[in-house]
């Protein structure tokens, strides 16, 4: 079992949230947190490691780019 870290954030970005958890592994831990935030956004880290949300997620084309 590996220690987690989940924060869930308002609309306005600030923390609603800090939950601790112990999972089996990062996959068991994300899914967990989804069902948690429910629509919310929110974060999964494993120690100093943030393994989903915001910071890892890559940021998006922009949909006014045209494809080369």
């Amino acid at each position: 079992m590996q220690e987690y870290e989940i924060r869930i954030f308002r609309a306005d970005n600030t923390t609603e949230a800090i939950l601790e958890m112990q999972h089996l592994n990062d996959h068991a831990a994300i899914r967990a947190a989804q069902k948690i935030a429910e629509a919310r956004p929110f974060e999964v880290w494993r120690d100093l490691d943030c393994i989903y949300g915001r910071t890892r997620d890559p940021i998006p084309p922009s949909p006014n780019r045209r494809a080369a």
